[in-house]
């Protein structure tokens, strides 16, 4: 039986994965710190961090995520890039989480102000398909590959 189809798909895979979280990143935090006054606004609007931690994180965040979708997408320093980029996922998922229990309706803020707003559901339902993407990544680390 021949694993090499197989293997070129999984190979296929793994790169769109690559470049779609990369991309992700690349995108949000291009967007985001081009109006670091907004995205902290809307850090705010979950209720989870007083004034000045969102303004800091508005400030320096943006960063964070474009140099880790750049190296990851580069391939430079992939494993910690995709460690952070995984970190963040899940915080951002939880909040995202903690906003809809808590009934906000607020805009995830994402994007900054590049896209439409989307509430909270999509970009929850969006970060758990980038959180497989990731998953698919780490699977490649840990084949050794």
């Amino acid at each position: 039986m021949n694993s090499r189809p197989a293997h070129s798909f999984l190979t296929t895979l793994r790169l769109a994965a690559r470049v779609v979280l990369a991309g992700t990143f690349v995108i949000a935090g291009a967007a985001k710190a081009y109006d670091p006054g907004g995205f902290a606004i809307e850090i705010q609007r979950y209720q989870l961090v007083p004034w000045l931690v969102g303004a800091v994180v508005a400030t320096y965040l943006p960063w964070l995520e474009m140099i880790a979708g750049a190296m990851l997408f580069a391939g430079r320093l992939e494993r910690g890039a995709l460690l952070i980029l995984t970190l963040l996922l899940g915080i951002f998922t939880c909040a995202l989480a903690s906003a809809m229990i808590r009934g906000l309706g607020i805009d995830c803020g994402c994007f900054g102000k590049t896209f439409q707003s989307t509430g909270t559901l999509v970009p929850f339902l969006r970060n758990i398909f980038l959180l497989a993407c990731a998953a698919m990544l780490w699977s490649e680390h840990s084949e050794g590959v």
